[in-house]
């Protein structure tokens, strides 16, 4: 809602401005204006109707689209249209600019597997779409796709050990584990051998360091461990690190801040149209 205070007052500005035309039909269009991939349109929709909008989806999420491309009509009272405007952009363009990073991420990375596991870190309120977004650019929001346990460094220094980490994992089985890696306990590359050794299935490098994510390759296919085991690598990598990475002996790569902070894919909301009712409104107000 559109409101302006005036000293104890508040005024509801459109329902003021078009007080004398709200019986007006107006047709907006909301179009792309660059390069992308489109998320958050059912969200969209949600929004329109509970505006009391009529809406037309023209595209759906996961949809690629260019400068000039109409994703959606709606049509209402001129009120309703220019909440509409406040409203449905916000539903889509944030979340639309996340699915195209994600998009070029997976590009980028080739025959890498692309993850996010950033978007848990994100407030509560906007990560249902966040994650729908990843998914329509085509990352995954899981490390595997199976039931897994995930033991990060704070598990690790709890238990006291590496080893401890994993065997306990024993007490929850039929779960993919993945160990996070930091080479705290003991050089990185005797840390991956010694979780591979424990039963950890997939280990997370997770210091952004190349050498790091080497040594540990290195280690696994010294000791015959490397066939069982998925290696996955993080730490502040953009997207233009991907490309690099492809050459690197690696299986998934988690990105958070660069597909999460992207920037907003741009639209705009026209009006095309506006009709006079069969009462015979005129733009003067007169009847």
């Amino acid at each position: 809602m559109i409101e302006r205070a005036l000293g104890q007052r508040t005024i509801d500005v459109p329902q003021v401005l078009f007080s004398h035309i709200n019986r007006y039909t107006v047709r907006a269009e909301i179009v792309a204006t660059e390069s992308g991939i489109v998320a958050g349109i059912e969200n969209m929709e949600r929004h329109a109707e509970e505006l009391g909008l009529r809406i037309t989806l023209h595209a759906s999420s996961g949809s690629k689209v260019q400068p000039g491309d109409v994703m959606a009509t709606v049509t209402g009272n001129p009120v309703q249209i220019v909440r509409g405007e406040d409203l449905l952009l916000g539903t889509i363009a944030k979340f639309s600019g996340v699915a195209t990073a994600a998009h070029t991420a997976v590009r980028q990375a080739g025959h890498i597997r692309v993850v996010c596991g950033g978007w848990k870190k994100m407030p509560l309120k906007i990560k249902g779409e966040l994650r729908d977004a990843l998914q329509a650019g085509g990352v995954d929001i899981r490390i595997v796709p199976e039931p897994f346990l995930y033991l990060d460094k704070n598990y690790i220094r709890i238990f006291g050990s590496l080893e401890r980490a994993v065997e306990n994992t024993a007490k929850i089985p039929g779960r993919t584990v993945v160990i996070q890696l930091r080479g705290e306990t003991m050089p990185i590359a005797e840390e991956a051998i010694t979780a591979a050794r424990c039963g950890a299935q997939v280990l997370m490098v997770d210091t952004s360091r190349l050498d790091d994510l080497r040594d540990v390759s290195i280690a696994l296919r010294r000791e015959n461990l490397r066939q069982q085991i998925e290696i996955a690598f993080a730490g502040n990598i953009g997207l233009g690190d991907l490309k690099h990475l492809q050459k690197e002996d690696l299986d998934v790569v988690d990105i958070g801040r660069a597909i999460l902070d992207a920037p907003l894919l741009d639209f705009r909301y026209d009006v095309v149209e506006v009709k006079v009712n069969d009462d015979r409104i005129t733009p003067s107000g007169e009847n």
